[in-house]
């Protein structure tokens, strides 16, 4: 990061940034996200919107100017990046993806989760380009009636205790997302194929996982018991080797009252 960004501002006759200045930016952004503002630039103005609250005045207690916030947020790199004549979405993914794959083996090789692993979807929220020297919009937008955010999706395993995220996969493109509804893998559903990429690190430690009706199914239950885990999860009774006949009688004395009519 330190390098590709250094490269880009020495072009634009701008002072390269250091190691120290890189965790610096990213602490500034990081308390960005405490405050609600409508412009970038309100933060590090030193004149107060409201007589009751203080203005937050970026400037001093971070000694970071806004310009040169500005010109580390447009110039930041974080991989290289080859050249895109065609725009197309998969060179469009490409920082994003690289990304990721870098806190997917820091976190594998270093973070030791709890017993419980929680995998789920996550949504990263679309705000708009954010400034004027982005040229190209999100490659991959969804819109889901039951989210309460639009925007990215992002499949997650997470440490159940904690929550710190552990392993994360993007959604890149539709086809991708259309993919997640179809079998592939082994004869099994694309959802458990998802599910094993997000746990494989933590196979044989007979962790606990943990997951929504979209990844739980019998065959799931199945396959995370011949890894080395064991599963909790919601199946729904239209699932392939759900035992019907045999759940079906079983008693369910916690199921609450029930009040009959004369005709039932």
């Amino acid at each position: 990061m330190v390098r590709l960004t250094s490269a880009k501002l020495r072009v634009r006759g701008m002072q390269q940034r250091t190691a120290g200045e890189v965790l610096k930016f990213i602490g500034v952004t990081l308390l960005a996200t405490r405050y609600e503002f409508g412009a970038r630039a309100d933060l590090w103005a030193t004149k107060a919107r409201f007589k009751y609250m203080q203005a937050p005045a970026f400037c001093e207690p971070t000694g970071m100017p806004r310009s040169r916030f500005d010109a580390l947020w447009s110039s930041l790199t974080f991989i290289e990046q080859a050249a895109d004549k065609d725009n197309s979405k998969g060179s469009r993914w490409q920082l994003v993806n690289e990304f990721f794959c870098a806190i997917n083996s820091h976190q594998a090789a270093r973070v030791s989760p709890s017993d419980l692993i929680c995998v789920d979807e996550s949504r990263c929220k679309w705000y708009g380009q954010g400034g004027h020297w982005i040229v190209r919009g999100l490659p991959m937008y969804a819109a889901i009636d039951r989210k309460f955010e639009n925007g990215c999706e992002i499949q997650d395993a997470a440490c159940g205790r904690s929550g710190n995220m552990l392993n994360l996969s993007v959604v890149t493109t539709a086809e991708h997302h259309q993919d997640t509804a179809k079998g592939h893998e082994d004869d099994l559903l694309n959802c458990f194929s998802v599910l094993k990429k997000l746990v494989a690190p933590w196979a044989g430690s007979k962790r606990v996982v943990c997951a929504d009706s979209y990844f739980a199914s019998v065959a799931t239950a199945e396959q995370l018991l011949a890894m080395g885990f064991r599963f909790i999860g919601f199946v729904k009774t239209a699932t392939r080797g759900y035992q019907v006949s045999t759940l079906c009688v079983l008693p369910l004395e916690e199921r609450g009252n029930t009040s009959r009519t004369p005709t039932d």
